[in-house]
């Protein structure tokens, strides 16, 4: 029994040794990589001697970026001021992406679909998506602070904008690049149109779908910074402009540092939940 959960365990120990050495393999050229380059950074300000309004060393930045988190999660202490901590200010801007992503994801699947049911629709629709597509979202973004006021709502919708075309587009793809082997076996099935859409068209387009996902997340926090900007009362976006106007290099620094943080652990957990959702999937698999 002992030489059998021996043989056991020993498998076991094999896929975790593979599984750490993947882990160093993927994980360690990047981390050198960033050490190293802050350790030129740091050599650098404190060689040339550079202004910390200028270009902080990233000690600063990291000393910075702790006392804003140390602070907690504290509201500002009046309309339109600036937080104590970035805590309060992240969970506003991740809201105004998370919203948008919600809605340019509804959005652009629902196009998506009539697009691909109808050939007068996509005729109708795609040069207004395609004007829509090309107008620089901070042109326009002024248009929903009259609209709506300095609520969450413009910011979402700028999001929102940002994200609704990669869905579109990965959608009508994959939607359109089924197996025709596969579409002529349902046909001859006497499959109904329901059917093939909902067991044939719909796993198909999922690995698009995913795919513009994950870059809907990082383009989600791109158009609420760009909306916050543009004109808010809070945010991570609107530190980061009082930051700057008051030359404190080092909080506008803590705000790219935790607004990168968010975009990877968004993505990650889009990743995740592909893997879990596409577990069928050949590319899952590898």
């Amino acid at each position: 029994m002992n030489a059998a959960i021996a043989a056991g365990g020993s498998p076991r120990r094999a896929v975790r040794a593979r599984w750490w050495r993947r882990l160093a393999g993927d994980a360690l050229p990047p981390i050198i990589a960033l050490c190293l380059a802050l350790a030129a950074w740091e050599a650098l300000v404190d060689l040339l001697n550079i202004p910390v309004y200028l270009l902080p060393a990233p000690s600063a930045v990291v000393g910075t970026f702790w006392r804003l988190l140390s602070a907690g999660f504290v509201p500002p202490t009046y309309v339109g001021a600036a937080a104590q901590g970035i805590l309060y200010d992240t969970y506003i801007t991740v809201a105004e992406a998370m919203v948008g992503l919600a809605i340019g994801t509804a959005v652009g699947l629902a196009i998506a679909v009539i697009m691909t049911q109808s050939r007068f629709a996509e005729q109708a629709l795609y040069p207004i998506i395609i004007a829509i597509r090309s107008t620089p979202t901070i042109a326009i973004a002024p248009v929903f602070i009259i609209w709506f006021g300095f609520t969450l709502m413009p910011k979402a919708i700028v999001a929102a904008l940002a994200t609704f075309y990669p869905v579109l587009v990965n959608s009508i793809t994959g939607m359109r690049s089924v197996d025709p082997t596969t579409l002529e076996f349902f046909q001859s099935v006497n499959a109904s149109p329901r059917e093939i859409f909902w067991h044939l068209r719909v796993p198909n387009t999922l690995p698009y779908f995913f795919a513009a996902l994950r870059l809907n997340v990082s383009l989600s926090l791109i158009g609420a910074i760009v909306g916050e900007l543009v004109g808010a009362r809070d945010g991570v976006g609107h530190m980061i402009t009082e930051a700057a106007i008051t030359l404190r290099t080092a909080d506008v620094f803590s705000g790219v540092v935790i607004l990168t943080l968010v975009g990877v652990i968004l993505t990650e957990l889009v990743s995740f939940v592909q893997a879990r959702v596409l577990y069928w999937h050949a590319a899952e698999r590898t």
